[in-house]
C-alpha cells in the first residue's frame, strides 16, 4: 500500500493512523518539560491548543500545568488512543486536517495564550499556519514548536514520518514576530518560541508589561515544582 500521497508527498490520514496504531514512544521527559516552564511560563487557567498532538502526550502534559488544552490532529486513531490514554475536564481533543479544512469555529480572533505544535511544524505549511495562529493568540500570547532538524546542507534525515528542517532554514520560521526565540533541546531537536506577530519589539514588551501587572507574587510559584503529565494524577 502507498502511504504517500504521489503528486504532494503528503502522508494520508490512513498512513498517519497506521503509523498511531504502531504505538511509538512520544513521552515527554522532565527535561523538555522543564524547558517549556522556563521560556514560555504555563499558568492555571490559561488556554491553548496543540496542533497535530497526536496521540496526547503534549496535550495532557499542558493540562497537568492548569491549562485548558485542545488537541487537534489528522489522525482519528491517534485521537482514539488519547482519549483512551485518560480523561480530564481540561482537555479535549478534535480530528481537524490542518492543511486542508476550515478552520475550526472554536479557533477565534485573540482567545488563546499558547499554541504547541510538537514535531509537526514541517507538515503543515509554516508560513501560512503561522498567519492564522497569530490571529487565535492573544496580544501577550505565546507559539511554541519543536523541530527536528538536520545540519547538513543536503537532505538525508527525514523520512516520511520524521519531515526534518534544515538547520539553516530555521531562521525563515517566524519572520513578522516581535520576539523570536530558537533554542536547542539536543543534537538534532529545537524549540522555537514566538511572540507578538506584527508588534515592534517596544510594542510587545509593553504589552508583556501590562499583562504581567496584576500577577505579583508569580515569582515564587513559577520556582515550585510542576508535575509532568506523567506525574499529574486528574
Amino acid at each position: 500500500m502507498n502511504t504517500v500521497d504521489e503528486e504532494t508527498s503528503r502522508l494520508s490520514a490512513a498512513a498517519w493512523d497506521q503509523w498511531a496504531a504502531a504505538d511509538h514512544p512520544d513521552d515527554v521527559t522532565v527535561m523538555e518539560a522543564a524547558h517549556f516552564q522556563r521560556i514560555t511560563s504555563p499558568m492555571p487557567g490559561m488556554t491553548a491548543v496543540d496542533l497535530a498532538c497526536g496521540t496526547g502526550h503534549w496535550t495532557r502534559q499542558l493540562a497537568a500545568w492548569g491549562m485548558t488544552v485542545k488537541g487537534y490532529d489528522f489522525s482519528d486513531e491517534a485521537l482514539r488512543r488519547a482519549e483512551a490514554a485518560g480523561s480530564c475536564a481540561r482537555v479535549s481533543y478534535r480530528l481537524w486536517d490542518i492543511v486542508a479544512d476550515p478552520i475550526p469555529q472554536a479557533l477565534v480572533r485573540g482567545q488563546l495564550d499558547v499554541v504547541t505544535c510538537r514535531n509537526g511544524l514541517p507538515y503543515l505549511e509554516p508560513g501560512r499556519l503561522l498567519t492564522d495562529v497569530w490571529r487565535w493568540l492573544k496580544p501577550s500570547g505565546v507559539f511554541y514548536a519543536v523541530v527536528r532538524v538536520e545540519a547538513t546542507a543536503e537532505p538525508g534525515a527525514s523520512t516520511p514520518f520524521d519531515l526534518r528542517l534544515q538547520e539553516k532554514h530555521l531562521g525563515e520560521v517566524g519572520a513578522g514576530w516581535a520576539k523570536r526565540e530558537v533554542h536547542p533541546l539536543g543534537p538534532d531537536r529545537r524549540a522555537i518560541v514566538l511572540h507578538g506577530y506584527g508588534l515592534a519589539p517596544w510594542e510587545w514588551r509593553r504589552v508583556m508589561d501590562e499583562s504581567l501587572t496584576p500577577a505579583a507574587g508569580l515569582t515564587a510559584a513559577h520556582a515550585s515544582h510542576r508535575p509532568t503529565a506523567e506525574e499529574d494524577a486528574s
